[in-house]
């Protein structure tokens, strides 16, 4: 049939009664229809149709959110089993008729204009997933908060996090997620939904049709910057945050927590816990609670239970959805059986972050498991991994996907994309992984991916972010453990593996060059030493030797991909490159067995390459995207900049006299 032409368009015809989330879709597809075509108009969405026609409708039976998408002569026939199955469904034929790539909102990546389109007569149905929930968590979105400064301002006393995420921004983020068939969002690092101004990202996530869930900091939906405002603002002047010293108050601050998320419904899956101020033990900050792991097991045991209990009061029913994060001393309570959970409550085993693996509790633990239990993976993880580029090798997620799934009762999985942007090709392989994780191939996926973007110079591009993710140093499995005991994260021996397991990311480079410039000695990195020095001379050489051949590669591609490639590809391995080499510089600085006058040089040259980043950087800032970096607060190149010309300030003025 023919879609369109330069004189004809097609109707998308939505049921009258047709749910919000479902016309939301269908104006989405409208877009992506005017777009194709450069038709500013037409495509109208209407109620009936006698003509050729999108119909869109819900047939309320079947799996799922399944969909079947049908393409005959005079009509495409997209109906799904339920509001997502249907969402799906719009967006799944806008993927696969029109090769509209599922990241382009975030990456302005489009098709071609076209002056018609013609389909042939198909059908294609739902992939089958093996997992029920599948989410994202925006963590650390230091980016989106403080792109458009107009989403409020949030009652925190954490420096990060002053600003609430635009919703607009945010809805831009979930109709990527949407794209991708993700069903379950959390919003931010920190909501507290009795801030109007955050309780709109709340709002956002179910008008979309998505479930929403909260962070592991966040049990109840009240994290503890939260209970302080509650204490704060209701006259408690003088109390403290604490089950064990305050538990009636504590209880009383859930139950008032658990009547603002319940006006969500069934939207909402509750994170259920007990942590202390910010995303650290609640023993770190709650002295009254006692030493032994076991003691404190019991503990977030009765304090699980006890929120399990106030939300089937609130609910007045039992019949919700409820996790409890197994982060760091979690895996370590659960992992020894010191922690017991409510039985239809879902444990959900993490990774390490640092380095993308997974925790033993995982594996003689959540494999035993006779109930649904999830995962927790980082894409990206500060401050110690990935967080303004690529990280975590797509070859290594499907791995401890395969490795999550084994006992066949993976249920729930949750991906930490932080600023989602930079991160899209993360975000787009752990959305296919959750398809069919025990089959599933990154290295074809990422492979056909790159075909469909760069057509003929597909291979080239696969062949560079292959070679982009064995370029990062290796910075060791002893340092993976003498952290994971610092953290108390139940720690897993792996066999040898196919890929880098402590990869030098940018957030762990940060931190290691931060820490030597501040004179501040780090047991959970390499030394400062001549072998260190060598293993990110040769990383740095290898990230050197593919830039130059991205940069001939960027001049022969056509002006469509270019500017995706110089974004999104090139710029990664040359932001990944300055940052080795001014880690080389630093250690040069510091060094006090080399001359004074070679100091300051390399000085100078870790200033510069800090300079380069935030000059070459601007290339992810054009059009729309005008004052991306100016939330970067958790990388903070700008600040790193004053640290480093600081230092190399101080060396001038100690020892100038001698130069």
């Amino acid at each position: 049939m023919i879609l369109f032409d330069s004189q004809n368009d097609i109707s998308l015809v939505l049921e009258q009664n047709a749910d919000e989330v479902i016309r939301l879709a269908a104006h989405d597809l409208q877009a992506d229809l005017r777009r194709l075509s450069g038709k500013r108009s037409g495509f109208d969405i209407v109620t009936d149709c006698s003509g050729r026609s999108i119909i869109i409708r819900n047939a309320y039976h079947g799996e799922p959110e399944s969909y079947t998408v049908r393409i005959d002569k005079e009509a495409v026939s997209i109906t799904g089993s339920d509001v997502l199955g249907t969402v799906y469904g719009i967006y799944a034929f806008s993927r696969n008729c029109l090769n509209i790539l599922p990241f382009y909102r975030l990456t302005d990546l489009f098709p071609a204009q076209k002056d018609s389109l013609l389909l042939t007569e198909q059908t294609f149905l739902s992939p089958s997933r093996a997992v029920r929930f599948r989410g994202w968590f925006l963590n650390d979105e230091d980016l989106l908060t403080d792109w458009k400064l107009s989403g409020g301002r949030r009652n925190i006393d954490y420096r990060f996090y002053q600003n609430v995420m635009d919703t607009d921004v945010l809805d831009m983020i979930l109709e990527t997620a949407l794209r991708m068939e993700i069903n379950l969002i959390i919003p931010s690092s920190f909501v507290d939904i009795d801030n109007p101004d955050e309780e709109k990202l709340i709002q956002a996530v179910c008008r979309r049709g998505m479930y929403v869930s909260q962070h592991h900091v966040e049990p109840m939906g009240v994290s503890y910057f939260g209970a302080e405002n509650y204490i704060k603002k209701h006259g408690f002047q003088g109390e403290t945050v604490s089950f064990i010293k305050n538990r009636e108050r504590m209880e009383e601050i859930w139950r008032y927590y658990a009547q603002k998320w319940a006006k969500y419904g069934d939207h909402v899956i509750w994170q259920l816990g007990l942590r202390g101020k910010a995303d650290q033990a609640v023993w770190k900050s709650d002295p009254n609670i006692p030493l032994s792991m076991k003691d404190r097991g019991a503990i977030l045991t009765d304090a699980i239970g006890t929120q399990h209990k106030i939300i089937c009061q609130t609910l007045n029913t039992d019949q919700f959805y409820s996790t409890a994060t197994l982060w760091n001393e979690g895996s370590v309570l659960f992992g020894r059986d010191y922690l017991q959970l409510p039985e239809t409550t879902v444990p959900v085993f993490s990774d390490f972050g640092l380095d993308q693996m997974f925790g033993e509790d995982l594996y003689s633990v959540g494999q035993t498991l006779k109930r649904p239990y999830g995962v927790y993976y980082h894409a990206c993880f500060w401050w110690q991994g990935p967080h303004l580029t690529e990280g975590c090798n797509p070859v290594k997620m499907a791995y401890c996907y395969r490795d999550a799934v084994r006992s066949e009762q993976l249920f729930y999985s949750i991906l930490n994309i932080s600023n989602v942007r930079s991160f899209h090709i993360s975000a787009f392989i752990n959305a296919k992984i959750l398809q069919s994780p025990t089959n599933f191939d990154a290295e074809d996926a990422l492979f056909q991916l790159d075909k469909a973007i760069f057509q003929e110079y597909g291979q080239q591009v696969n062949e560079m972010r292959r070679a982009y993710y064995s370029a990062f140093s290796d910075f060791g499995d002893q340092y993976l453990r003498i952290t994971a005991d610092i953290t108390q994260f139940y720690y897993h021996e792996y066999p040898a593996l196919p890929f880098i397991r402590n990869a030098a990311t940018d957030g762990q480079l940060v931190y290691f060059g931060k820490y030597l410039l501040q004179g501040i000695p780090q047991e959970r990195l390499p030394a400062p030493d001549e072998s260190t020095k060598l293993l990110l001379t040769e990383s740095a050489a290898k990230f050197s030797s593919l830039h130059k051949k991205a940069r001939i590669l960027a001049a022969a591609l056509p002006a469509d991909t270019r500017l995706y490639f110089g974004q999104f590809v090139m710029y990664q391995i040359r932001h990944m490159q300055l940052l080795t080499e001014w880690c080389i510089a630093c250690m040069e600085m510091c060094d006090e067995t080399l001359s004074v006058a070679f100091r300051l040089q390399s000085g100078e040259r870790a200033c510069s390459y800090l300079e380069a980043i935030l000059e070459e950087r601007t290339v992810l800032e054009s059009g729309i995207w005008k004052n991306w970096h100016r939330g970067d607060k958790k990388i903070n190149i700008s600040a790193l900049l004053e640290l480093t010309s600081s230092k190399k300030d101080d060396l001038k003025a100690k020892y100038g006299i001698l130069l």
